[in-house]
């Protein structure tokens, strides 16, 4: 028996239909739909009670919607999820738009009042990731007009140079949240026709050079200290044993000497099969050390189940 069907209540019950249809279009599954019709209900709610047409939806109204939803016990992820629903009543007309800047004289202004409706429309995005994508675009933008770059006219070599100029002033996350910030509104850009390129690739990852040197094995005194902790007069000792070297002579990793079972040892041929990373698996020598490894019994610790 199916779930039952979630209905809009109040002053936006009448959207409730072309809600759904809107959803719809928006490549929604009727179980999803039935899920978030939950929250232009919740939206219209709201609206009775504080008495508001749907034309008085302004950004503050909508800001605190969200904040009652928080402080209900709602997730703040669930409680932003009234973005989606405003962005269906901004486009049907139902609720006032983005009030755009008082000033938006120069040609890098108009791109940033464009890209902001178009990270709070067609992204969803909360108010804090907008600010500071915009802000890093306005810097983006100022820098290519400084440098006497058009917005049409741009190139990796452009955004190569500006990253340049501005990632040494900053530590390595500083860095990297410019990056990330400057690749949303180069995605933008192309995807709304001002630039042909896709200059969004040309924007690489800032590096964390800090504790980047290679690890160091152990010493042979530790490892003997290691080797040494195991009782090879019990099986399970034998297998840990066995373990250890392979890890050690073979530089084997955890997984893939936990991954291994009978059927990989080859003991005609002195072959051990590796499963490795991607289904990769590779043929090692299997050192003679692994196989005697105690002195007891010619029997490997890993013919041992100890379950």
């Amino acid at each position: 028996m199916g779930r039952p069907r979630k209905r809009v209540s109040g002053p936006l019950a009448s959207l409730d239909s072309p809600y759904r249809s809107w959803l719809a279009a928006q490549g929604f599954t009727p179980g999803t739909i039935n899920d978030v019709i939950f929250h232009l209900d919740g939206l219209s709610r709201f609206l009775e009670r504080e008495q508001l047409a749907v034309d008085q939806l302004t950004p503050e109204r909508v800001q605190q919607f969200e904040h009652e939803r928080v402080a209900a016990g709602y997730c703040r992820r669930w409680a932003r999820c009234a973005r989606l629903p405003l962005r269906f009543l901004r486009e049907v007309g139902a609720a006032p738009g983005i009030p755009q800047p008082a000033s938006a004289d120069g040609p890098g202004e108009r791109v940033l009042v464009d890209y902001r409706r178009y990270l709070e429309c067609e992204r969803a995005l909360v108010e804090g990731t907008i600010s500071r994508y915009v802000r890093i675009a306005r810097l983006f933008l100022e820098d290519c007009e400084a440098n006497g770059v058009a917005v049409e006219d741009l190139s990796a070599a452009d955004v190569s140079g500006f990253l340049a100029r501005e990632c040494p002033k900053r530590n390595v996350p500083a860095a990297r949240n410019l990056a990330c910030g400057l690749r949303p509104l180069l995605r933008y850009l192309h995807v709304g026709g001002v630039i042909s390129t896709p200059l969004r690739w040309a924007v690489p990852p800032a590096a964390q050079l800090r504790d980047r040197s290679l690890p160091r094995g152990l010493d042979a005194a530790t490892m003997a200290k290691l080797l040494a902790s195991c009782d090879r007069g019990r099986a399970v000792g034998r297998r840990d044993y066995a373990i250890l070297l392979l890890m050690a002579r073979l530089g084997l990793r955890a997984g893939e000497v936990a991954a291994l079972a009978l059927d990989d040892l080859d003991w005609r041929s002195g072959e051990i099969v590796v499963h490795g990373k991607g289904n990769r698996e590779d043929r090692l020598p299997l050192p003679t050390v692994v196989s005697y490894c105690t002195s007891r019994a010619p029997v490997c610790g890993f013919c041992v189940d100890v379950a």
